[in-house]
């Protein structure tokens, strides 16, 4: 048993593993997808069926009439907004329980998740990286800071608020006091839910080399630049320069040229108008 391991075994309030999600991967991998075990799956947990259908009733995507069932949801939204629905509120669902046992306020992690999730999916569609997979990866990938939260307390929240590192500054941070990076840790964290590899690695991965990855550097990648771009968005940075300097070979690898980058910003801008509504975007 490795250090990360141990560390892992030590926190109390662990979040259980998103067994909805990981059926959710599977079945969406799958070329010839039933939709009907999809919605089956959903119907499920009744908290999710109900989240789902307050999202499809809403004044963005409403209809005539509301949708009345999971149906009728899918056929309205389409499955990649379902899947969008149903993992973010998942992921806001783990980052609520961590926020109520200490004071955190998560609220701001949250919407870099879900930018960085949204700016995935818009990268990986170059690459012929799944939709569903992008999107996992970008959300998740930094769930070890979570984690250091939940056995560290508001000794690392304060850290976070006060140091305001990010990156590679942060990690090695994090390695000096720790012994390890968030990134490893949501690394180890998501093999244990059984997650696929490909995701594991991005996430692990993504203040690295994205050719740490081997088969599966394209989706590392994606979700490298990706964080990156988050950032950029969030801070309302003028211009490509800033995640363009930070990671030349994530870009390179998600094919990406300097000059395409506003353009990448512009879609990953009209994506995120809305799926901040289908998440609400608020923890």
């Amino acid at each position: 048993m490795n250090i990360i391991d141990r560390y892992l075994d030590n926190v109390q309030n662990l979040p259980p593993a998103p067994t909805v999600a990981v059926q959710l991967l599977e079945l969406f991998s799958d070329p010839d997808r039933d939709i009907d075990r999809i919605v089956k799956l959903i119907k499920y947990d009744p908290s999710l069926t109900a989240a789902t259908l307050q999202r499809c009733n809403s004044g963005y995507f409403q209809g005539t009439n509301p949708a009345e069932d999971m149906f009728e949801a899918v056929s309205r939204l389409g499955l990649y907004e379902i899947y969008t629905i149903v993992i973010g509120l998942l992921a806001s669902r783990t980052m609520r329980e961590v926020r109520s046992k200490y004071t955190w306020n998560a609220t701001q992690l949250w919407r870099h998740s879900v930018t960085t999730a949204v700016a995935a999916s818009v990268l990986g569609r170059r690459v012929q990286v799944m939709d569903s997979v992008a999107f996992t990866a970008g959300l998740l990938h930094d769930i070890g800071k979570l984690i250091f939260v939940s056995l560290e307390g508001v000794i690392y929240a304060e850290m976070l608020h006060n140091t305001r590192r990010t990156g590679p500054e942060l990690t090695a941070f994090e390695e000096k006091t720790i012994g390890f990076s968030h990134a490893a840790l949501g690394g180890r964290l998501l093999a244990r839910w059984g997650l696929p590899a490909s995701i594991c690695l991005a996430v692990q991965l993504h203040h690295q080399s994205p050719a740490l990855a081997g088969e599966h550097k394209r989706l590392a990648a994606t979700v490298n630049f990706a964080n990156s771009l988050a950032h950029q968005l969030m801070a309302d940075s003028v211009g490509a320069s800033p995640a363009v300097e930070a990671c030349p070979e994530a870009m390179a690898l998600v094919e990406l040229t300097p000059k395409e980058v506003p353009a990448v910003v512009q879609e990953v801008n009209r994506a995120l108008e809305r799926v901040s509504s289908l998440l609400q975007m608020q923890v």
